[in-house]
Protein backbone atom coordinates (compact mmCIF):
# COMPACT_ATOMS: atom_id res chain seq x y z
CA UNK A 1 0.00 0.00 0.00
CA UNK A 2 1.22 3.40 -0.67
CA UNK A 3 0.41 6.45 0.97
CA UNK A 4 -2.28 7.83 -1.34
CA UNK A 5 -3.97 4.74 -0.66
CA UNK A 6 -3.96 5.07 2.80
CA UNK A 7 -5.17 8.55 2.66
CA UNK A 8 -7.92 7.41 0.99
CA UNK A 9 -8.77 4.90 3.59
CA UNK A 10 -8.54 7.15 6.33
CA UNK A 11 -10.52 9.60 4.77
CA UNK A 12 -13.08 6.77 3.99
CA UNK A 13 -12.85 6.15 7.41
CA UNK A 14 -13.46 9.50 8.83
CA UNK A 15 -16.27 9.56 6.66
CA UNK A 16 -18.05 6.21 8.00
CA UNK A 17 -17.26 7.66 10.90
CA UNK A 18 -19.22 10.70 10.87
CA UNK A 19 -22.12 8.98 9.37
CA UNK A 20 -21.89 6.18 12.52
CA UNK A 21 -21.71 9.28 15.04
CA UNK A 22 -25.20 10.97 13.23
CA UNK A 23 -26.87 7.44 13.53
CA UNK A 24 -26.29 6.45 16.71
CA UNK A 25 -27.22 10.73 18.03
CA UNK A 26 -30.20 9.53 16.19
CA UNK A 27 -30.96 6.91 17.84
CA UNK A 28 -30.67 7.59 20.83
CA UNK A 29 -33.20 10.71 20.62
CA UNK A 30 -35.49 8.08 18.96
CA UNK A 31 -35.33 5.90 21.98
CA UNK A 32 -35.98 9.28 24.03
CA UNK A 33 -38.88 9.97 22.51
CA UNK A 34 -40.30 6.15 22.33
CA UNK A 35 -39.96 6.13 25.84
CA UNK A 36 -41.15 9.73 26.82
CA UNK A 37 -44.41 9.03 24.48
CA UNK A 38 -45.18 6.28 26.56
CA UNK A 39 -44.71 7.74 29.52
CA UNK A 40 -47.36 10.54 28.50
CA UNK A 41 -49.67 7.02 27.27
CA UNK A 42 -49.02 6.04 31.10
CA UNK A 43 -49.98 9.25 32.43
CA UNK A 44 -53.29 9.73 30.47
CA UNK A 45 -54.20 6.28 31.46
CA UNK A 46 -54.21 6.25 34.98
CA UNK A 47 -55.22 10.03 34.96
CA UNK A 48 -58.35 9.08 33.12
CA UNK A 49 -58.55 5.58 35.67
CA UNK A 50 -58.37 8.26 38.60
CA UNK A 51 -60.94 10.52 37.24
CA UNK A 52 -63.64 7.92 36.18
CA UNK A 53 -63.31 5.46 39.37
CA UNK A 54 -65.59 7.20 40.84
CA UNK A 55 -68.35 6.78 37.92
CA UNK A 56 -66.99 3.68 37.04
CA UNK A 57 -67.63 1.85 40.98
CA UNK A 58 -70.98 3.56 40.60
CA UNK A 59 -71.78 1.96 37.51
CA UNK A 60 -70.79 -1.25 39.15
CA UNK A 61 -72.78 -0.90 42.06
CA UNK A 62 -75.75 -0.09 40.17
CA UNK A 63 -75.55 -3.21 38.08
CA UNK A 64 -74.44 -5.54 41.43
CA UNK A 65 -78.07 -3.98 42.48
CA UNK A 66 -79.94 -4.74 39.68
CA UNK A 67 -78.72 -8.47 39.87
CA UNK A 68 -79.64 -8.41 43.33
CA UNK A 69 -83.23 -6.86 42.97
CA UNK A 70 -85.85 -9.16 43.67
CA UNK A 71 -88.99 -7.91 44.03
CA UNK A 72 -90.30 -4.75 42.47
CA UNK A 73 -89.82 -2.69 45.33
CA UNK A 74 -86.04 -2.97 45.44
CA UNK A 75 -85.88 -1.44 41.91
CA UNK A 76 -87.96 1.05 42.73
CA UNK A 77 -86.00 2.23 45.84
CA UNK A 78 -83.02 1.49 42.79
CA UNK A 79 -84.92 4.19 40.71
CA UNK A 80 -85.40 6.68 43.02
CA UNK A 81 -81.80 6.62 43.83
CA UNK A 82 -80.42 7.22 40.44
CA UNK A 83 -82.49 10.10 40.37
CA UNK A 84 -80.32 11.74 43.26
Amino acid sequence: MDDKQIQELLERQEKTHVLVLKLWRAEKWRRFWMIFKYMIYLGIIFGAFYFLNPYIERFIDLFQKLKDAQVPQDLQKLLEQLKK
